[in-house]
């Protein structure tokens, strides 16, 4: 192969392969009703079945349960009733910061009732479930999609019924998990909202940011389970964010260009061997 083509072919691989780079992918979850994490939505507030599927603005899915757990932390397949209502059945979606203290979703108790529709009296993700024993616990279950990348950084934005208030994110593997133990338990920092109508963005501090962040550990899905400290949680929205791996015809680029330059250098090698023997025959 004549040697500048060689040379031609080296220099556009090369310059094909160091133009390709990761990218970074981020994917929001809305979980305010319809979905839209502005707090100017006119969706009202809404009840939704255990087991709702909430698509990410640049993909993925998340599968939320409403759990209720005893005070030993063991899941119930029946929750705690009252007179014979369940305290915990399904979810809620609110949308109001100022009416419904908030934007999101949380476990719904049907013995505290819709208040005319609002949510308003809903007491949501609490580790104090009103009507049942000391110790109850109403908590969200959450199923990370085989469709979110492995490695991705998960990030929880909550929002709190009182400025300090704490949540717990367990994390466990890709089968159902039935109680806490066996699952990876990280305590939040404190969360510097309330539900006065004071902070900014959506019920976080100006600034603040995702509160939460852990890291999906498989391929597979993943669950997650998020539990308050507290007396009055939603969960406002979780952002997936990975860094995308060049295609394999970056590393087949770079080989390429790769030989094509020691194919060059070898050519010119050769090249001027044959000068200096031809200069040395002509001495």
């Amino acid at each position: 192969m004549n040697w500048k083509l060689t040379a031609s072919l080296a220099f556009a691989g090369f310059v094909l392969s160091s133009s390709a780079h990761a990218t970074v992918v981020t994917s929001v979850f809305c979980f305010a009703p319809g979905g839209n994490c502005s707090t100017s939505s006119t969706v009202a507030p809404l009840q939704v079945s255990n087991g709702t599927a909430f698509n990410g603005s640049n993909g993925g899915t998340v599968t939320v349960y409403a759990e209720q757990a005893n005070a030993s932390g063991t899941f119930l397949s029946t929750p705690y009733k009252y007179n014979g209502t369940a305290t915990e059945s399904g979810l809620f979606e609110v949308n109001d910061k100022y009416n419904n203290r908030g934007m999101g979703i949380a476990p719904y108790n049907p013995v505290e009732g819709t208040s005319s529709g609002t949510f308003s009296n809903q007491d949501g993700l609490t580790d104090t479930v009103y009507k049942a024993p000391s110790g109850y616990d109403n908590f969200l279950l959450l199923q990370l999609g085989s469709n979110i990348t492995a490695g991705s950084t998960v990030s929880f934005l909550l929002q709190a019924g009182v400025t300090g208030d704490t949540f717990d994110v367990y994390t466990g593997g890709s089968t159902m998990p039935t109680s806490f133990s066996g699952m990876t338990k990280a305590n939040s920092s404190p969360i510097s909202v309330d539900e006065g109508g004071t902070s900014m963005p959506n019920g976080t501090s100006a600034g603040q940011g995702f509160q939460f962040s852990i890291t999906k550990t498989g391929t597979g899905v993943q669950w997650i389970a998020i539990s308050a400290d507290c007396h009055y949680l939603l969960l406002d929205q979780i952002k997936t964010t990975y860094s995308s791996v060049p295609e394999p015809r970056f590393y087949g680029l770079l080989m390429a260009s790769m030989l094509g330059l020691g194919l060059v250098y070898a050519r010119k090698r050769q090249n001027a061997g044959q000068n200096a023997g031809q200069d040395a025959s002509a001495a």
